[in-house]
Order: structure tokens, then sequence, then C-alpha cells
């Protein structure tokens, strides 16, 4: 073996532990993103009761106990997508997509984690939907004379925090605070599911950019490779017309050669029959 074969297979060699190193980056990143989804799936199974619960509760304390139940598992929850949210920003600063193998790891891991952020905002929608309905039912207790479109207008004020207390006809003061209080407890959570549901879409549009950012360069690549084999190509037609052009010369070349024998024999031939005609035949 020459030294220029030692060296191709050398580079080889380090070419393919560089590509198992790289693979395995991104494969223990993605087992620390599933990891996170899973404790994810976990804290939700817990939040879909504590919700329930507030839905249920009928006396400010219930709500009470829910609310904080709710806040503390959100957090969890909240911490595990902050935490895929940096791995994703790892994957995007180091992956290298012109392999492959790893795109396909990075396409599965984005997909993966979209599909968790949309169960995760469908769910904060339908509970968010449910509060709503509960703030207006106890606004039109409160407001027995508004018009639907006032009744709509009054919750979201409310909502987001515009009328603070209001007064509930024909109940005492105990009861009527009961439903001051839960209307705020609703309110307060509506406004933390909405200021969630941002960080959640933007963090949904982060993890889809990463494949889409990282395909442009696998893109480009492929698109110069296909201007090369086009180039390549064409250069290859040009080439063989020089080649077929080139033969046709050397043939051409032969042809005229042929001729101009020809020629010469028949300008040799006229002088000698010349000659002869006048009695100079040479030999004679």
């Amino acid at each position: 073996m020459n030294d220029y074969s030692r060296d191709v297979e050398l580079g080889q060699e380090q070419y393919a532990l560089q590509d198992r190193s790289n693979m395995s980056a991104v494969l223990r990143k993605r087992r620390k993103v599933n990891q996170e989804l899973q404790h994810i799936a976990q804290k939700r199974g817990q939040l879909h009761p504590a919700q329930q619960a507030l839905l249920d509760s009928t006396t400010s304390q219930q709500d009470y106990d829910a609310g904080v139940r709710i806040g503390s598992i959100k957090e969890e929850i909240a911490g595990s997508f902050q935490r895929v949210r940096g791995i994703v920003a790892e994957l995007k600063r180091d992956a290298d997509m012109t392999n492959p193998r790893i795109q396909e790891q990075v396409q599965l891991t984005s997909e993966n984690v979209q599909r968790q952020i949309q169960a995760y905002i469908q769910a904060q929608r339908d509970f968010e939907d449910k509060l709503r309905s509960q703030v207006r039912r106890r606004y039109e207790i409160a407001h027995q004379d508004a018009t639907p479109e006032e009744v709509t207008a009054g919750v979201e004020n409310i909502i987001h925090g515009g009328e603070q207390a209001f007064k509930v006809h024909g109940m005492r003061t105990a009861q009527a605070t009961e439903i001051q209080n839960a209307v705020s407890q609703r309110s307060a959570a509506i406004r933390k599911i909405e200021q969630d549901l941002l960080t959640l879409s933007e963090m949904y549009h982060d993890v889809g950019a990463l494949v889409e950012q990282q395909a442009r360069p696998v893109q480009n690549i492929e698109q110069k490779a296909d201007i090369t084999y086009q180039n390549n190509k064409k250069a290859n037609e040009h080439l063989s017309k020089a080649i077929i052009s080139l033969r046709n010369a050397n043939k051409y070349k032969w042809w005229i050669l042929l001729v101009c024998i020809l020629i010469v024999a028949i300008i040799v031939a006229a002088y000698f029959g010349a000659l002869c005609s006048t009695g100079h035949c040479p030999g004679q």
C-alpha cells in the first residue's frame, strides 16, 4: 500500500469516526427531549383533574386550593418545555444537517415536540373555554337585564381586569362574595392561559424553524450539486461533439489527401502524355 492509499484510508476512518460522534450527540439530545416530553405527559395527567377541581369548585377555598395545584403543575410543565427549547436550540446550532441520517433524527425530534405542544395548547384552550362559560354564567346572574352583547363585553372586561367587582341582586353578601371570588379566580386563570399560549405558540414556530432553517444549507448543497451535474453533463456533451468533429476532421483530412494525390497523378499523367505526343516521351 502506497502513501496515497494510506492517507485515503486514514481520512475515511476519521470521517466515519466524526460521523458516528455527530450522530451520537444528536441521539443523546433526542433522548433528553423525549425524557422531558414524558415528564410533560405525566404532569398533564395530573393537570386535568386539578383543572376539573376548579371547574367543580363551589367555594372560595376550593377555588384557591385548585388554583395553587394548577399553578404548581403548570410551572413544572413550563420548565420542561423551556428545557426542550434549549435542547432544540443546541440542535439548531450544532447538528450537521448535510448528513441525511442526522437530518432524519432532527426532523423526528422536531415533529414530536410540535405534536406535544399542539396537544397541550388544545387542552389549555378547551379549559379556557370552560372557564369563560362559567364566568359568563355568573355575570348573567349579576346582570339579568343585560343583552347578550352586553354580557359578552362585560365578561371580556372582567377577564382582562377592567371590572373587579359587581353586585349580585337578590343574594346575601356572602353568596355575592363567593360569586365575585369565583369570577376573579377564573379570570386570573384565563389570563394566565393566554400568556402561556403565546409562549407555546412562539416555541412551536421556533421548533418548526429548526428543520426549515437547517434544511436550507442542504437544499443549497443539493442545488449546487445539481448545477455541477448539469454543467458536467453539458461539458461532456460539448466534449463528445468535439471528439466527433475531430474524428470527422481526420476523416476529411484523409479524403483531401487522397484527392490531392489523385490530382497530382492526373497532372503527371497529362504531362507525360503531352511529351509522348510530341515525340519526346522519356525512354525513347
